[in-house]
């Protein structure tokens, strides 16, 4: 399987004193934040179709928690966070931000699903700080919603581009039914494919009219599919799945992977080096119960757990939501400790309504 590197981001280190933790309690303190702690959500699918999609997740968010409070925290507190199933649906994403938010009173939301239109309004007309995977495109369209990569924001012939220079000049998009957010980003990438010429000829079911497939399906799912499309006899000249960037996968799949490109938005594992390496042992250390800490799930989830304690640490020794996205904005050169390229994480959108403490 081929990596295509589109772009580099991962986290060090950044905890911060203890000196100004305790001026901020009482009738001061925003919600979520005490004198030694802050307290975050997480939503993912921990169940439904959706749940096999994440293998890691978590790992990845305990290794870069557990690496921080190891060394006192941001500004002397402790970072922990409770978690709530979505089970990839709008319906399930929207309770459990409520239920985290209004009565677990987390602070901000780590978010991994292609559910997250179900919460987005709901947690923008709160402001509440709001950081993971950027799946849908409900993540360009609210100021309070951040990422460290997104696959829509790319120039709209980006993919377009990909796919005509490998030879490629009419594509089936495949994709599963997760989410009208997920539909959304499909459509972006069709278009992308459409600018440079490269005509888009069906979707859902596979035709072996196409000489390109683009795939927004389940790692796990693209196996037996890619091997159902050459029993029918197609043959196409390129394969680009949208993810499946794992190295159990590959060993348990590889003949029906040969071929497969996956554009990545972090530094490669086989790329090596000091960056991966502190990626490698905090998982070994803080999340011990991972088989293999050499995918992407795991990554995207320490990568942008890295990126939610940059911003808390900018937004001061004394923390509200209001500071906090002031904070993230700040952020222009964000490399995640070298895993990532330097980047710029503030949304392109800046809500005009007031932020919550």
């Amino acid at each position: 399987m081929s990596t295509i590197l589109l772009g580099l981001v991962v986290g060090t280190g950044c905890s911060g004193t203890t000196a100004s933790a305790s001026s901020c309690t009482g009738d001061g303190a925003a919600p979520g934040v005490t004198r030694d702690e802050v307290r975050l959500g997480l939503l993912y699918p921990d169940s439904g179709r959706l749940a096999e999609a994440f293998p890691g997740l978590r790992a990845g968010v305990d290794a870069r928690l557990g690496e921080v409070n190891a060394t006192g925290g941001i500004q002397g507190r402790k970072i922990v966070y409770e978690w709530r199933d979505d089970a990839g649906t709008a319906e399930g994403n929207l309770s459990g931000a409520r239920e985290l938010v209004d009565q677990r009173g987390a602070f901000g939301v780590l978010e991994f699903t292609a559910a997250a239109t179900g919460s987005a309004k709901y947690l923008a007309d709160r402001r509440i700080p709001t950081v993971g995977l950027a799946a849908e495109d409900v993540w360009t369209k609210y100021g309070n919603m951040f990422s460290f990569a997104s696959t829509l924001a790319a120039p709209v012939d980006t993919y377009g581009r990909f796919v005509k220079e490998r030879g490629g000049t009419s594509a089936f998009l495949l994709r599963s039914a997760m989410s009208a957010g997920v539909s959304g980003a499909a459509l972006r990438i069709g278009q992308s494919l459409q600018a440079l010429g490269v005509d888009v000829v069906g979707s859902f079911a596979y035709t072996s009219g196409a000489d390109t497939v683009v795939t927004m399906i389940t790692p796990a799912d693209l196996p037996p599919v890619l091997r159902a499309i050459r029993e029918l006899g197609g043959s196409p000249k390129v394969v680009l799945s949208l993810n499946g960037y794992d190295h159990s996968l590959l060993r348990r799949h590889g003949p029906d992977l040969a071929g497969v490109l996956v554009p990545v938005f972090y530094r490669p594992f086989e790329a090596g080096g000091a960056p991966i390496q502190h990626y490698l042992d905090a998982m070994a250390r803080y999340s011990p119960q991972t088989d293999d800490a050499e995918q992407e799930f795991g990554l995207i989830g320490y990568i942008n757990t890295d990126l939610f304690l940059r911003g808390l640490q900018a937004a001061g020794p004394c923390p509200t939501r209001q500071s906090f996205l002031a904070g993230m904005r700040t952020l222009t050169r964000y490399d995640a400790g070298g895993l990532i390229q330097p980047t710029n994480v503030a949304p392109p959108v800046a809500d005009s309504r007031p932020a919550s403490r």
